[in-house]
């Protein structure tokens, strides 16, 4: 796919070579015109052509000086001189630029066809070299980075390849690694394009918003899921790790939408060292595989590394009169759900449900103290959807039925 700018003034001629030859046949897919330099390069401003066609004498900014100013701005675009048979001065003066060509008026279908799809096989050229070269420097960072947070790499060696990448990643004080698993277990076995495709679609939203905020790096391991380095300078772990959760699950819900493959994040641990890297990685890891579910002490303890709890307790006391469960919560912070519920317990030290109806209780006895609304109205106001579940709950924490508790309270206000 290659662009061309015609620059002459000669309004006739334009629209001349426009229909001289097929265009769509030599793979130019965008045409524009332009009627002397000085628009030429207002238009080259803001969309680069890969080709430009020029005439030498023109009143609105001649050709020479064109080539000049695209020369002088380094833009990488190939010239083509349109000439009359008095200009030869002028041409000569054009090839000191090097310009790609130059043709005689009036112009000759063939020769033009020949010189433009030399242009275009050497552009073709050009962009498959740079595809190869980008494709091998990400293969090399990927490579690096899975072979640091998989602790395969000598420090030394660590630093020398970073440098090469230009990656300042040493420098930091917190790490902390997240997995992104985009896999859905009932779609089963993708097709390997559609599993290249998804994956690098999200690589590289990932990385384009890691870019612009400055948090991290994103890369892919051996299972095409994606791998987030996140960096930081000076918070402490809770505040660096809480930040993390936050930041990934906005990413997830924006990103999720727009590519249609939602996806969760499992995190590992805040790490220090460089060299603990691999601790961060292999806890986002077993909680990817489900190694979470293990009762083993090791496996608890990597749980209680995770903030999310403490998000959830907050989201709770703002929205108690919603319907809330884990497997909605767990919607809402992109975690699965019985990970959630065992993380919330070792966090908090009893069952999401039992907080949840305490928080709820809690706000209905203070609505049973200052308000006139029956308790059946109170139970619906703070999220009961049963009024005679609330009744028994009521009863079972405090020792009295709700409405005996109201009487008490009025008692107790009227001493």
């Amino acid at each position: 796919m290659t662009s061309l700018l015609i620059v002459d003034d000669d309004q006739y001629i334009r629209e001349g070579l426009k229909r001289l030859i097929n265009w769509k046949a030599l793979n130019i897919t965008q045409l524009s015109e332009a009627e002397g330099a000085y628009e030429a390069l207002e238009l080259m401003e803001a969309n680069k052509p890969h080709i430009v066609l020029t005439d030498i004498r023109m009143p609105k900014g001649d050709g020479l000086h064109l080539i000049e100013q695209i020369r002088l701005r380094n833009w990488n675009t190939s010239i083509v001189v349109l000439s009359g048979y008095n200009e030869y001065a002028y041409v000569r003066q054009a090839m000191k630029h090097q310009v790609e060509d130059y043709l005689l008026k009036p112009i000759d279908a063939s020769e033009l066809t020949e010189i433009i799809a030399s242009c275009t096989e050497r552009f073709q050229g050009q962009y498959i070299a740079e595809q190869m070269q980008r494709e091998s420097f990400q293969l090399l960072k990927n490579n690096i980075l899975l072979r640091w947070v998989q602790n395969r790499i000598q420090h030394d060696q660590l630093r020398e390849k970073l440098k090469f990448l230009q990656l300042p990643l040493l420098m930091n004080e917190r790490y902390q690694i997240c997995i992104i698993d985009w896999r859905n277990p009932q779609e089963g076995e993708l097709p390997r394009n559609e599993e290249q495709y998804r994956s690098f679609a999200i690589l590289n939203s990932v990385e384009e918003v890691l870019q612009e905020s400055g948090r991290g790096i994103a890369f892919l391991n051996e299972h095409r899921q994606i791998i987030v380095l996140f960096t930081d300078e000076g918070h402490d772990a809770d505040r660096f790790s809480e930040s993390n959760h936050s930041w990934m699950t906005d990413i997830s819900k924006r990103y999720g939408e727009i590519l249609k493959t939602p996806w969760i994040n499992y995190f590992g641990k805040v790490t220090c060292l460089p060299s603990q890297l691999h601790e961060s990685y292999n806890e986002a890891l077993a909680l990817c595989n489900n190694k979470v579910f293990l009762e083993t002490d090791q496996e608890m303890n990597l749980i209680s590394q995770n903030p999310i709890a403490r998000q959830v307790e907050r989201y709770v006391q703002k929205n108690y009169s919603e319907e809330l469960s884990l497997q909605l919560l767990s919607l809402h912070f992109n975690v699965n759900n019985v990970y959630l519920g065992r993380l919330f317990k070792k966090e908090t030290g009893e069952f999401f449900n039992d907080y949840l109806n305490r928080v709820r209780l809690s706000h209905a006895k203070k609505m049973l103290a200052v308000t006139p609304l029956k308790a059946s109205e109170i139970a619906t106001a703070v999220g009961f959807l049963d009024p005679n579940y609330f009744f028994r709950k009521f009863k079972l924490v405090h020792g009295v039925s709700p409405s005996d508790y109201r009487l008490s309270v009025n008692n107790l206000t009227e001493q």
